[in-house]
């Protein structure tokens, strides 16, 4: 760690700790769930467990990033029982719930879990990633086309007002 002294008096903190990537594990619930922030941690800490629950079935898997042990991102993949019409007879992998702490926004932290899960697809011989956006999220679907998702399915249905964009594994 390297201290600086900015123009202001205020000290800069330079840190060389690696972020990990790594598959998400029943102990990183607590830190999971408190990503949403504290009025949506109880509510989600419900949803991860289910997760985590399909995760041992092989219905899903999560991926973390870890710095220096505290969870600063996720990414869950759904690797079976994927909506028809989303999978449109493909072999694929849905990508959801992508959430990553503003600390460590804008620094690859998301690039980096989906490089990973995109690592695992092409090794299982899967043809497309697969994501939702809620319509209005611009600044996501962006992202994702920056990445070399394209659009290809919208809905309006029970789980919101979204966009669908897929790309072959990186």
């Amino acid at each position: 760690m390297v201290t600086h002294v900015a123009a202001d008096g205020t000290r800069l903190l330079s840190i060389d700790d690696p972020v990990r990537i790594r598959r998400a594990v029943p102990a990183d619930l607590d830190g999971l769930s408190g990503q949403w922030g504290p009025d949506r941690e109880e509510s989600q800490r419900r949803v991860l467990r289910r997760y985590f629950e399909e995760q041992a079935l092989g219905i899903q898997q999560g991926h973390v990033a870890d710095f220096n042990g505290h969870c600063v991102g996720q990414l869950w993949t759904r690797l079976r029982n994927i909506d028809p019409n989303i999978a449109e007879r493909q072999s694929v992998v849905y990508l959801h719930t992508l959430v990553v702490i503003p600390q460590f926004r804008r620094l690859g932290v998301a690039e980096a879990l989906t490089r990973a899960t995109s690592d695992q697809a092409r090794e299982s011989g899967v043809e497309h990633l697969t994501i939702g956006v809620d319509r209005p999220n611009d600044y996501a679907r962006r992202l994702y086309e920056k990445w070399g998702f394209q659009r290809y399915y919208e809905t309006f249905d029970y789980r919101g007002d979204l966009v669908f964009l897929r790309r072959r594994p990186f």
